[in-house]
């Protein structure tokens, strides 16, 4: 006899709305509590049973429906798995294929207080290396420094500071080409010269300058990096599902 369909493990279950949500994306549809995907686009009904006997989605004719819960699981799962490839592209350099591979077991290993240490390391980094969006958490919004990011904006640094470019975050090709014409490309060495009126830059031998809006959208890691005055209250913990 065939053994009746098993229900999906976590990870299965997590899969399938990371697939959910990148499938809205590509639809250009902001995924939220409601977003409507068809059926059609996620292959056998059958995997997604489990899915909707736990609420994470229901159905409505020829479409899955996100329902509240399964837009926070999905939202976390993308955030713990794009936080995951800037660690290791921003901090580790591991490159494309690798990044990737290693992102897909951390996405199902981060607790959110794992992920919130290393969002706040990063400076709350608002695209993945890809580009894509990565969902904000409470220490977003609520701004948490407790210890000086890793990588910062360009804006962060003081007069006379050394750094290093670890990305440029932008989605704006023009804008792109124009910092890479310029020098400012990931692992350069850079120096803020200074801030007002307009920063000045400078790249190897020459000085270059851009308006505020361009140094925000230039992420960098200081050569110093310096505490706050109560950092001495907070430890890091990247703690583990599951206690691991």
């Amino acid at each position: 006899m065939e053994e009746n369909c098993k229900p999906c493990t976590t990870e299965e279950r997590e899969e399938i709305l990371e697939e959910i949500w990148t499938t809205l994306e590509l639809d250009r549809i902001t995924p939220q509590p409601g977003s409507r995907i068809g059926l059609a686009k996620l292959g056998n009904g059958e995997r997604l049973s489990s899915l909707i006997q736990g609420g994470d989605i229901r159905t409505e004719a020829d479409k899955a429906v996100l329902t509240e819960q399964g837009y926070q699981k999905a939202k976390e799962i993308m955030r713990n798995h794009r936080l995951a490839e800037r660690l290791l592209h921003d901090v580790l350099n591991l490159q494309s294929e690798e990044m990737e591979r290693s992102a897909c077991r951390y996405e199902h290993m981060l607790d959110t207080e794992a992920a919130d240490s290393i969002c706040i390391l990063l400076g709350h980094p608002r695209t993945c290396p890809h580009g894509k969006c990565i969902p904000p958490g409470e220490c977003c919004d609520a701004g948490e420094t407790s210890l000086r990011p890793l990588v910062v904006p360009l804006t962060e640094l003081d007069p006379g500071e050394d750094a290093t470019v670890a990305y440029v975050g932008t989605r704006d090709n023009g804008r792109l080409s124009y910092l890479t014409s310029l020098g400012v490309v990931t692992g350069r060495p850079v120096q803020l010269v200074q801030k007002r009126p307009s920063f000045i830059v400078k790249v190897d031998e020459n000085s270059v300058a851009f308006d505020e809006s361009i140094a925000r959208e230039i992420f960098v890691r200081p050569a110093l990096r310096r505490r706050s005055h109560d950092s001495g209250s907070h430890r890091w913990r990247l703690r583990w599902r599951g206690g691991r």
